[in-house]
């Protein structure tokens, strides 16, 4: 059994190429427990199950430091409250570019620096300029791979959402979002977004758990002549048809955060329903099919989250962990893991 957990989770995590397309998955690393294991222990945990990426809520020096010569990538966000300082006082943005990445550069790749965690609305003024003055840093010391994004939330960032075709930001926030996405054009980044089924699944009714875990076989939301078979589609072409509708460009979606709780409140807060959908989304980002809206423009993804974080608030929030702080593994994914192959290679897009 151990080693098809592994195996699975070298599926999971692996840079794979599916339909001559990079699909790249990774995972949250969340930081709100008052129990996790020592960086150093994650960072052999990654390496044991070949977990290649990862993703901060905001960057902590003891992880990077562990991280170092890894070869695993990192993201991580500026926080939300360092954001108003930053937007108006460019040495701020350059003092924590000297703390959290000019130390660390050749160290490990970074992914992205994402500036605000779900910080529209609230703070949606702030991000465009602290996106500038990191993007001149960035240039200025030969970091054009290292891309810069915000993480939007489905319903605070959404005016509209059902059916997927009539997705809008609210517009109170629609100016600054439209200045946000011109600049993800200009620089090729992705907007990353939180697309966590099971919520609204459980919080708006209405939804069956077979559409929410991918498991239904005929079509549940039919919009115009695209046709929805799970609610994970459904609610990521909500923000596709949202950014369209800003009319700056081609703009990609990364999801920044997705997964399911293992306990909770709810009596489908389970280890085996969790292990369904983390498994499904796995098999639906790898194959390369995108979304209705968008059909073959594949999505990057990182499930949440390593561990259950017991200092999150009450409820599910806390319960998304795929290992247990003792590092094994809650659940597995695959029934039949070893048929996959787990291979790191390059493909190219159409």
């Amino acid at each position: 059994m151990a080693k098809l957990v592994q195996i699975v989770f070298l599926i999971i995590m692996a840079v794979t190429v599916v339909e001559a397309y990079d699909v790249l998955l990774g995972v949250y690393y969340g930081l709100n427990g008052d129990n996790l294991p020592p960086p150093w222990k994650v960072v052999q945990l990654c390496e044991k199950y070949n977990i290649r990426r990862i993703r901060l809520d905001g960057p902590n020096v003891d992880v990077l430091n562990a991280f170092r010569g890894t070869g695993i990538d990192v993201s991580f966000s500026i926080p939300n409250d360092k954001l108003t300082d930053m937007a108006t006082n460019k040495t701020r943005v350059e003092e924590w570019f000297n703390t959290y990445i000019k130390p660390f550069i050749g160290d490990f790749k970074i992914n992205y620096i994402i500036v605000g965690d779900k910080a529209i609305p609230g703070l949606d003024n702030c991000i465009l300029p602290v996106m500038m003055s990191l993007q001149d840093l960035l240039n200025a010391h030969y970091l054009g791979q290292v891309k810069i994004t915000t993480l939007v939330g489905y319903n605070g960032a959404l005016a509209s959402k059902d059916p997927p075709s009539s997705g809008a930001f609210h517009e109170t926030v629609s100016e600054n979002l439209r200045g946000i996405l011109q600049f993800l054009v200009e620089e090729g980044s992705p907007l990353m977004v939180s697309v966590f089924p099971y919520r609204k699944y459980k919080f708006h009714g209405g939804v069956s758990l077979n559409y929410a875990i991918f498991n239904e076989t005929k079509p549940v939301v039919r919009d115009g002549e695209l046709n929805y078979y799970n609610l994970f589609d459904a609610m990521v072409d909500a923000f596709y048809a949202a950014i369209d509708k800003e009319a700056v460009g081609d703009v990609t979606i990364a999801v920044g955060e997705t997964g399911w709780p293992t306990c909770g409140d709810n009596d489908t807060s389970t280890k085996a329903i969790a292990a369904e959908y983390n498994k499904k989304f796995v098999t639906h980002i790898c194959s390369g099919k995108g979304t209705p809206r968008k059909p073959n423009v594949f999505l990057e993804g990182f499930i949440q989250s390593i561990f259950n974080e017991d200092e999150n608030p009450d409820g599910e929030s806390q319960c998304y962990g795929m290992f247990d702080v003792d590092m094994n593994p809650s659940y597995s994914l695959f029934s039949n893991a070893t048929t996959l192959n787990p291979l790191v290679r390059k493909g190219k897009k159409n």
